[in-house]
């Protein structure tokens, strides 16, 4: 309670007459406010008084020199001097009488001795009394504020019930029809804590009795205000020579965010100070609590307690705890520091920590982070114990030391930096002699995303020491696991119009599958110009530049062929749009060079393409009203006419074929990548129709397309030396309904165009309710290719016990590549999940491993155990976390 130094005390002292409260109800005008009188004492010295309050309609209009106190059992009296160890008191016998003749008050004035001098009072309004040279003040009868404790609801606690009035003292209530584990919430009492920028000390008493230069005592709901600080205890005495304010009986201590209670309380008015005795404490935005033998807060803010205990249980709950010798709160700094600390879970000692810090906020500290701990078949026990090092506002670092008892010491580690430019993360992992595999293992990883003015930049680069890295010793690190890992650094130079990208893009792969073409280096560069030339007319162009490379050890034929391209593609359009439709005729040309090494026999070394492709986008759009929603009909056109053009001979570096799908049967090329320009002569038609709300959102839409061509397609990707010769295209449906906001349903579909038999579909349902409510399905189908389904679900069997789990399934080749189920259980302070997985490690060899993951949480320490990679990969498990609120 830092109360600042001032040269003089206010002394603010509420006599409040014992009368039925019914009557004050009844009789008391709405305008009369409390009656106070607010003195101030220099040291040393007698009251000076002023008149807190002009509001009240009784009062003389004039500067009074008269006390009105109401009528009460209570006893004010001042002492006549410092040494006198007597008192001058006044009997304040009550007498209810009407409220017009405000019977049984007193009128009072100081002394030249600094005592009060009082009068019998019978009269309405307080005649004029001799002017004192100490001044005095006037105020109204009182009027008792009976919200004043009322809690301020929060938000995030407009359920809370405060009626229940059990833990109030604690500022603890119960949550009403609470759908999770935690059944309460902390709701602070705001009203109670005064502004940061009062400075002056206010005290507040039923009755007090002074010695001039020495004691002030006061009696009966004393109170204490300053700054953001509040006190209060049953009855208390202020030293007016040391400073010192002692306190007792029900003591309450405020500031934001923090309450501390106990039986008995010193402060220092000067120092700020303060010492609770027997108390107890919570920190209310960390839901913390805990109790303590003292409490001392310093004029630093921290806040020491000794024979304490920590703990985010409610009130209610003793689920665990942490008891200390010493236990040091440092707001400064965010953390929580204990010595000889007991961590005790249902009562039972578990664990013993010499000296052991925490967080008490969102900032980042140095320090241990919780350890994990898994096991596996192939692994043995894995236990890991990351130190976190926050060397300073933009940099950081984390060092995990992991153990496996069947491999080794694995060392990670990951560096993130920031500064004005950008971020980047360096990451490393490191495990010399692996038992197992009896060689080094290592990774190495960079991030980098970066921009400044117009130029911006990225680096995303991963490289193990061998294929089975991840599947051995996965990682905690953030880097890329896919199969091929990304190697990649880029810069673009961005303006108005054009940008310009220099790129260059390796792979390393992990399995037994063909490495993509590098792109070592390329030059890209786009442009995009309007023109109004009666109707818009708009230029674009793209040019590109690369080389091409790949390891050719184990390739033949065609895929041995490396080399360079330089590709330039201009085009003009014409858009036209309106309210009921569109129309975009578009022409573009395509102009290739070639220089290839390892070419196979009987194809030249130099290649060079050039191709033009025209084509017409057009739809419409029609609308009808329905009652809450608009429906619309949407048929679509598109032409396109290819030049033909012999591309045999052209290895395909970044091209593959496009899905089949409804938007790709109005694409102006059926491959993807620079490669291949398909020669369709074509014309593709669309129907689609969508229920729109109000809002504009989409409720349902569907779609039917197919293409008519008017040529066979000859240009295929290398290998395939068939032509389609067919003049109509399977049909393509699309479809997805979102009846509500927690509900979407998605297919899409190629039927075949004789029998509409469905020859590929691919089918999605994703059901979030709530946030700790997740269902996500999905099937993928290919005839005779693929048969996959997916279903991962997170879903509450009560408040405390969720159940979550991820299935795949590969109904082709019988095989299941993934299979997770896990169960949970939280009170409002912790946390156990408990987890079998079993899964697929190697797709080519089927190699199967399965494990058991178990994680401890307690909330606002950390988590001990495993398995926390594999739970994200359940849809919506990472969301859950990161909010924690369900």
């Amino acid at each position: 309670m830092p109360f600042s130094r001032r040269s003089s005390y206010t002394l603010t002292l509420a006599v409040v007459a014992a009368m039925p409260a019914a009557l004050f109800a009844a009789e008391m005008d709405s305008d009369i406010h409390d009656a106070l009188w607010t003195c101030t004492m220099e040291n040393g010295q007698s009251w000076q008084c002023d008149q807190p309050d002009r509001t009240n309609p009784l009062a003389d209009q004039d500067t009074q020199t008269d006390l009105i106190v109401p009528a009460g059992p209570q006893q004010v009296s001042e002492s006549s001097s410092a040494t006198d160890t007597g008192s001058d008191t006044a009997d304040l016998t009550p007498d209810l009488g009407p409220m017009q003749q405000i019977s049984g008050a007193w009128l009072c004035e100081a002394n030249a001795s600094g005592g009060w001098s009082c009068l019998d009072n019978q009269h309405t309004t307080a005649p004029p009394a001799k002017q004192s040279s100490r001044g005095t003040a006037s105020a109204a009868l009182p009027v008792v504020n009976q919200d004043s404790d009322q809690p301020v609801i929060e938000d995030q606690a407009k359920k809370a019930d405060l009626n229940d009035t059990r833990y109030a003292a604690q500022d603890w209530y119960p949550i009403t029809g609470a759908s999770k584990a935690c059944y309460g919430v902390y709701i602070e009492p705001d009203s109670e804590i005064p502004s940061e920028a009062d400075e002056n000390l206010t005290v507040d008493a039923d009755s007090s009795e002074t010695q001039l230069g020495g004691l002030t005592r006061l009696e009966g709901n004393v109170e204490l205000r300053q700054r953001g600080h509040f006190l209060r205890s049953d009855s208390a005495e202020v030293d007016q020579i040391s400073n010192q304010i002692t306190m007792n009986g029900n003591i309450q201590y405020r500031e934001p965010g923090l309450l501390l209670r106990g039986s008995q309380a010193q402060t220092n008015a000067i120092t700020g100070e303060t010492v609770v005795s027997n108390a107890d404490y919570v920190v209310h935005e960390q839901s913390l609590r805990g109790e303590a033998k003292r409490i001392i807060r310093l004029k630093d803010n921290r806040i020491r307690m000794e024979d304490s205990s920590y703990t985010t249980c409610p009130p209610n709950d003793e689920s665990w705890k942490i008891a200390s010798s010493s236990l040091v709160l440092d707001p400064n700094r965010g953390f929580g520091t204990a010595r000889h600390a007991t961590l005790k879970v249902a009562d039972t000692p578990v664990f013993y920590f010499p000296y052991i810090e925490f967080p008490i906020d969102d900032l980042r500290h140095s320090g241990f982070l919780f350890p994990s701990l898994g096991y596996s078949n192939e692994d043995g026990l894995e236990v890991a114990a990351p130190y976190y090092f926050n060397l300073a506002p933009n940099y950081d670092d984390t060092l995990t030391p992991k153990v496996f008892t069947e491999r080794g010491l694995l060392l990670e580690n990951e560096f993130r930096h920031l500064n004005s430019y950008g971020q980047q993360a360096l990451s490393t992992g490191l495990l010399i002699d692996d038992i197992q595999a009896d060689r080094d293992r290592w990774l190495l990883g960079v991030d980098h995303t970066g921009s400044q003015g117009a130029w911006s930049s990225q680096v995303d680069y991963t490289a193990v020491s061998d294929d089975d890295y991840f599947d051995d010793l996965g990682s905690s690190l953030e880097v890329d696991r896919s199969t091929h890992l990304d190697q990649r650094a880029e810069a673009t130079y961005s303006r108005k119009h054009w940008a310009a990208t220099l790129r260059a893009h390796s792979y390393q792969t992990i399995n037994d599958s063909k490495s993509p073409y590098q792109r070592m280096p390329q030059l890209q560069v786009t442009g995009n110009y309007g023109y109004e030339l009666g109707q818009e007319v708009v230029f674009s162009y793209l040019a590109d530049a690369t080389r091409f490379d790949r390891k050719i050890d184990d390739l033949s034929g065609i895929d041995r062929v490396t080399g360079s391209r330089v590709h330039i593609q201009p085009a003009i359009s014409v858009p036209m749009l309106w309210s009921w439709g569109y129309l975009t005729p578009k022409m573009s040309y395509w102009l290739s060079h070639y220089d290839l090494q390892d070419q196979v026999a009987g194809q030249d070394d130099k290649i060079d393409r050039a191709t033009g492709v025209f084509s017409i986008n057009s739809g419409l759009v029609f609308e009808r009203q329905l009652d809450n929603y608009t429906q619309t009909f949407e048929p679509r056109l598109f032409t396109l006419y290819s030049q033909r053009e012999d591309q045999q001979g052209i290895p395909d570096f970044d091209t593959a074929e496009a899905d089949f799908s409804y938007q790709g049967l109005f694409r102006e090329n059926r491959f993807t990548g620079l490669d291949k320009v398909s020669d369709n002569q074509q014309v593709s038609i669309g129907l689609s129709s969508a229920l729109v709300r109000n809002d504009g959102s989409e409720v349902a839409r569907v779609g039917l397309a197919q293409a008519y061509y008017f040529a066979d397609r000859r240009v295929q990707l290398n290998g395939d030396t068939s032509v389609d010769t067919e003049h109509q295209s399977n049909f393509a449906a699309e479809a997805y309904w979102n009846p509500y906001s927690y509900l979407r349903l998605s297919v899409d579909t190629e039927l075949d165009r004789s029998a509409f038999n469905p020859l590929e579909s691919n089918f999605k349902v994703r059901y979030t309710p709530a946030l700790n409510k997740v269902i996500g399905f999905s099937y993928r189908y290919r005839e005779d290719l693929r048969s996959q389904a997916e279903i991962s679900f997170i879903w509450p069997l009560s408040p405390e016990w969720t159940m979550m789990g991820r299935w795949q399934e590969d109904m082709e080749n019988s095989q299941t590549p993934e299979a997770l189920l896990g169960f949970e259980y939280a009170s409002c302070c912790w946390k156990v999940r408990v987890a079998a997985r079993k899964w697929i490690e190697d797709d080519s060899g089927g190699r199967e491993d399965s494990a058991v993951f178990l994680q401890f949480i307690l909330k606002g320490l950390g988590t001990v155990g495993g398995g926390t990679a594999a739970l994200e990969d359940i849809i919506g498990f990472k969301e859950r976390e990161e909010n924690d609120d369900y």
